[in-house]
């Protein structure tokens, strides 16, 4: 974890994690990742380890294109120090028939660096679960 020159209160690190959202949920993953560092890692529970802002974005920028008008809607989040740790719904667009939504969790854990910036992120979910949840909304958007 970076050691930082000043201690960054509670308000700058939530504002720097509301613009990340705030880009998300525009779809807006070139800007997104501006607010990675330059030498970020980023650790994604299925694909691994990717250092630097420009491999991140190799993997990134692809990935979420196959997952356009998908919703991260946010279920939590905790702020201690300069580490923010949050859940989310990895949600498709659309409902089922009962009126739930197509979704499977994921927690996520970033640092913040300062300047707006994070340094580290890291995804977790349950891949199997998220591939059950993909399959039947493929077939709804098929049938």
């Amino acid at each position: 974890m970076p050691v930082l020159a000043y201690e960054p209160g509670r308000a700058e690190i939530e504002a720097a994690f509301d613009r990340t959202l705030a880009l998300q949920a525009q779809e807006n993953w070139q800007e997104w990742l501006l607010t990675l560092s330059e030498d970020a890692v980023y650790v994604e529970c299925e694909v691994g380890i990717m250092r630097g802002r420009e491999a991140i974005g190799a993997w990134l920028i692809p990935d979420m294109e196959r997952a356009r008008g998908w919703s991260f809607p946010e279920r939590f989040r905790l702020i201690e120090g300069n580490r923010v740790s949050y859940g989310w719904f990895n949600r498709m667009p659309g409902v089922r028939p009962d009126g739930s939504h197509y979704e499977f969790i994921g927690t996520s854990y970033k640092v913040y660096a300062g300047d707006g910036l994070f340094s580290y992120h890291e995804d977790v979910y349950n891949l199997k679960q998220g591939i059950e949840v993909i399959k039947e909304w493929t077939a709804a958007q098929e049938g």
